[in-house]
């Protein structure tokens, strides 16, 4: 009980402060688990990170969901999973109140301007942490830098998946036969509990396909064609975060017409200054549908499919990581993930405003960052109030 408490607190703060979503929520976790906490190896959640990468649905809340089975199993990974998602979804639902009800918005501008410094400054701490434990070769160098220049330049989904299985390929030729450089701490076996979870969870993935066709037949409660809308689009979203807007766009406003393109913009925009994965706008567009029982129906139908394809997926990891070959394969992969980082540091910096005081919150985070071992919540709920002031 004391682990699933830790689990749900942890998450629930990091969830609170994530703003940026998918890699910026990713740096903060390793931050805090990894690093300040020490409840789980770096190599586990690279290992999670380079998988979870091919997976649909939300990269970052995948990501929270294996660190959840990493430390508690099947309920860690339930429990992560609802801290993780809670702040962003209170903070949504009260938005699209104030949005569907007075068409008006309470300003956080500047509570966002403060805050995305801040997110870029740890994210840049935690790759550069990543790179001294991770990188020993060239060849590795150079993959990180490859990697990133990539995504700088090009990005998108299928950049991604080319970069995990070109690297893991490169590391199965290239490090075969080498020692690992950081101890293996996943555990052998699994329960019979375990055993039968996760056969439910493949019968429940099975049953799917049956559930969304019920639910695009006519007469029909509406809140059942919410959850089968967002539960059907959940599996077929890869690559996380801006990736998305476009199929969302074209499913709820040009082919469902749940939303006016005006709307579809604002509820994106709700997202993007809420801390948590942009997938949250499911929340503002289940509230245009059905009120409250609409937003819950919707982001559980958004969130929990990839999350069960996350947790039957660690099943698969935890058994055949201690393969030889699959470790050479993670030798090359780990340092494409670190490129992939820094390269959303700076995706993320192009879309803040340059200013003197946004300048300054950057450095003092990021000197605090290196320096101490500062729980990055603090850090960013200090630039938060910092951006209040002076932004």
């Amino acid at each position: 009980m004391k682990e699933l408490s830790y689990i749900f607190l942890t998450f629930l703060k990091l969830g609170a402060t994530a703003f940026g979503g998918y890699m910026s929520l990713v740096a903060l976790v390793q931050r805090q688990i990894v690093e300040i906490d020490k409840k789980l190896g770096e190599e586990d959640l690279l290992d999670g990170i380079s998988f979870i990468s091919v997976l649909p649905g939300p990269f970052a809340v995948n990501v929270c969901t294996y660190v959840g089975y990493r430390l508690k199993g099947i309920l860690g990974a339930i429990t992560a999973f609802t801290g993780i998602i809670l702040p962003s979804f209170i903070m949504v639902v009260t938005l699209s109140y104030f949005y569907f009800t007075y068409d008006n918005i309470p300003t956080i501008k500047s509570l966002f301007n403060g805050v995305m410094p801040a997110i870029i400054a740890l994210i840049i701490t935690v790759a550069t942490g990543m790179t001294r434990k991770n990188i020993k070769r060239r060849s590795q160098w150079l993959l990180c830098l490859v990697a990133a220049v990539l995504l700088i330049c090009i990005g998108g989904f299928m950049v991604t998946c080319l970069l995990i299985i070109g690297s893991g390929i490169l590391g199965l030729f290239l490090y075969k036969g080498s020692e690992s450089d950081i101890p293996d701490t996943y555990t052998k076996g699994t329960s019979s509990v375990k055993k039968q979870i996760f056969l439910i969870g493949m019968a429940l993935l099975l049953l799917l396909p049956a559930f969304l066709w019920y639910g695009h037949q006519p007469n029909i409660p509406v809140c059942f064609k919410v959850l089968s809308a967002f539960s059907g689009v959940s599996l077929t979203l890869f690559g996380g975060g801006y990736v998305v807007i476009p199929a969302l766009h074209e499913l709820f406003v040009e082919n469902l017409g749940w939303l006016t393109s005006i709307e579809f913009a604002d509820g994106i925009a709700i997202g993007q200054i809420t801390p948590g994965p942009i997938f949250i706008t499911a929340a503002f567009i289940g509230y245009k549908i059905a009120a409250i029982p609409g937003t819950v129906l919707a982001t559980v139908g958004i969130f929990a499919p990839p999350a069960l394809v996350t947790i039957i997926s660690s099943y698969f990891v935890s058994t055949f990581i201690h393969s030889p070959k699959i470790k050479a394969a993670m030798k090359g992969i780990h340092p494409a993930v670190i490129g992939m980082i820094f390269a959303s540091a700076f995706i993320l910096a192009k879309g803040v405003a340059f200013s003197i005081p946004a300048l300054l919150i950057f450095l003092a985070v990021l000197f605090l960052s290196f320096k101490y071992n500062i729980s990055p919540v603090y850090l960013i709920i200090g630039a938060g109030v910092t951006g209040i002031i002076i932004l």
